[in-house]
């Protein structure tokens, strides 16, 4: 019998420990209330393509994505963070015939990771260097909010990290993680970002955009 890997122990131990971080502290967060309608690039956002711009429906105000043209588009946000890292961003868009939209939030940067809702393929899918790592199943309802949520920790001295993502519509009743990836890759301290293409021809809305870190403030910016 092998020597029992206590190192093995604790990873499976924190990968199974439910979706909640008493630790995390508030970096950045935006629900779009202080903007104004019409707005095409509100404080805290770095646009980096996409004809964004601050909308209001039923009194709630979001950032939109036209419709067209059936491109990727997405923008960056928060300050550059090093080490423990959450994001999270909720959208909104309808399907139209079997025509869907995708939907993505990252961290880290352009070499970071990326979660990605695969909405045609129905799955839900940790990417990184433009690659799939891990991937789950996962239904997208159009009409409702999705939000996404990615988080990064550092759980060894040597450089171990660990990155967990879900998703869920509503209101947040989730206790497991949907994925779960270890990895030794250096962790960039770049900004977060999220990106959507309206391949069903519909507008897309983002909202409540939260990124959580476990340093204490200041951050970079």
């Amino acid at each position: 019998m092998k020597p029992t890997n206590l190192l093995h122990i604790a990873l499976i131990s924190i990968c199974t420990q439910p979706a909640t971080g008493a630790d995390w502290k508030p970096a950045y967060s935006n629900n779009f209330s202080a903007a104004k309608v019409g707005e095409d690039e509100p404080e805290g956002l770095l646009i980096l393509d996409g004809s964004f711009e601050v909308a209001e429906t039923d009194g709630n105000k979001s950032l939109m994505l036209p419709a067209e043209p059936l491109e990727e588009f997405g923008f960056l946000f928060g300050p550059r963070i090093p080490g423990d890292l959450a994001v999270q961003c909720g959208f909104l868009s309808e399907r139209k015939g079997r025509r869907t939209p995708t939907f993505s939030i990252a961290l880290g940067g352009v070499t970071g990771f990326r979660l990605k809702l695969n909405t045609p393929h129905r799955k839900l899918q940790l990417l990184k260097d433009k690659k799939v790592v891990a991937e789950t199943s996962f239904i997208w309802k159009s009409g409702e909010w999705l939000t996404l949520r990615l988080e990064r920790r550092n759980i060894t001295k040597e450089g171990t990290w660990q990155i967990l993502a879900r998703a869920w519509h509503g209101e947040d009743s989730q206790a497991e993680w949907s994925l779960k990836h270890m990895t030794t890759a250096k962790q960039s301290a770049g900004k977060c970002s999220a990106w959507a293409a309206p391949y069903s021809t519909e507008a897309i809305y983002f909202d409540d955009i939260k990124v959580f870190s476990t340093l204490i403030a200041p951050y970079s910016q």
